[in-house]
């Protein structure tokens, strides 16, 4: 009986580290002063023929398990007014799409081919988007120092802390802000959160990353609805990294 039992632990145990949701270690850079992280998340320049919107969003790296992905909001598209950009397609007048930590310029990476683009997809308005509301592209030539994030699958809890990390649209340099949140409540695709830091600006800070305690990506920041933020899931993303392993 007692080798039976340790058998039973022993498996229990390997079934839960072969289980990708379980998340039982902290990211080395999460267990650091704030001030001491490295560079985790970005501002977005758009240039298209005829305009240049700047610093606007944020934006992240996600480590895929397999390469490194460049990310932002997907109703980004929804500031993009004068460009007349139907569907999620950056149409024939872009030119360059510039990431980098605000108020570094010069410290820089390319947003190249966007991996989800879709010209089927209607851009319509956020109460869609907000289901899906991840924007992916592919990216190189990425400055060391620039560091991706990895993703946690495991549902967040009802009243779990987490934390948005990024700027907001009238901050034009130095570190970003480190937000405390907690969530609400579960509506599928997305979360409804509270925020718990007070005197936070939200304006701009669409596009940021949301992570747990453990410094794992749990979802991007989508917007507001009355006095509950709304936190995009990474469900969309999870899936759709799955999908591009397959091919």
């Amino acid at each position: 009986m007692k080798y039976t039992v340790i058998i039973l632990l022993s498996v229990l145990i390997l079934s839960s580290c072969g289980n990708g949701d379980e998340i039982t270690q902290k990211e080395e850079w999460a267990a650091k002063p704030v001030s001491e992280w490295p560079e985790l998340v970005f501002t977005n320049d758009i240039e298209f023929k005829d305009t240049t919107y700047t610093g606007i969003a944020n934006a992240f790296l996600v480590d895929t398990g397999n390469d490194t992905i460049g990310v932002t909001c997907k109703h980004i598209f929804l500031v993009l007014k004068h460009e007349e950009l139907p569907t999620i397609d950056l149409g024939e007048n872009f030119i360059r799409w510039k990431a980098y930590p605000k108020g570094k310029e010069d410290k820089y990476m390319i947003f190249r081919e966007m991996i989800n683009k879709n010209s089927d997809e209607m851009v319509d308005a956020f109460n869609t988007l907000k289901s899906r509301d991840w924007l992916l592209f592919e990216v190189d030539d990425i400055p060391e120092e620039f560091t991706p994030l990895k993703i946690r699958t495991k549902p967040l809890q009802e009243n779990e802390i987490i934390y948005c990390l990024g700027w907001p649209f009238k901050q034009k340099e130095g570190a970003p802000s480190l937000v405390k949140m907690q969530i609400f409540r579960n509506a599928g695709p997305y979360y409804y959160i509270n925020t718990l830091t007070e005197n936070v600006d939200p304006a701009g800070r669409s596009g940021s990353p949301v992570i747990d305690a453990n410094g794992f990506l749990v979802g991007i920041v989508s917007g507001a609805e009355g006095r509950l933020g709304v936190i995009c899931n990474v469900n969309y993303l999870d899936e759709f990294i799955k999908v591009k392993r397959q091919k």
